[in-house]
C-alpha cells in the first residue's frame, strides 16, 4: 500500500488526501469528527468518531422518529 505524504499547516491543519477520503467515505460537509490517538513517538492515527446519526442508524429500530428528534435536541442543548 502506497502512503500519501501530507503537510502540516502553520495552523496545525492536515488535508486528508482524496484517495483516503474516498476509501473512508468521508462527508464533504464541515464538522466530520475524528479521534486522534498517539501510537508511538512518531505515529498518530485518526479514527472517525461515531455520531448520533451513526448510533441511530445502528439501533434505529429501537427508537421512534420522535425519539431521534429528542436525542438530537438534547445533544445540541448539551453542546451549547
Amino acid at each position: 500500500m502506497k502512503a500519501d505524504v501530507v503537510t502540516l499547516s502553520s495552523k496545525y491543519q492536515v488535508v486528508i488526501p482524496k484517495s483516503a477520503r474516498k476509501k473512508l467515505g468521508l462527508l464533504k460537509a464541515n464538522g466530520q469528527r475524528f479521534k486522534v490517538e498517539r501510537v508511538s513517538d512518531n505515529e498518530i492515527v485518526f479514527r472517525k468518531d461515531k455520531s448520533l446519526d451513526d448510533f441511530l442508524g445502528q439501533y434505529g429500530h429501537a427508537f421512534s422518529a420522535n425519539s431521534a428528534v429528542k436525542l438530537r435536541e438534547q445533544r445540541d442543548k448539551d453542546w451549547d
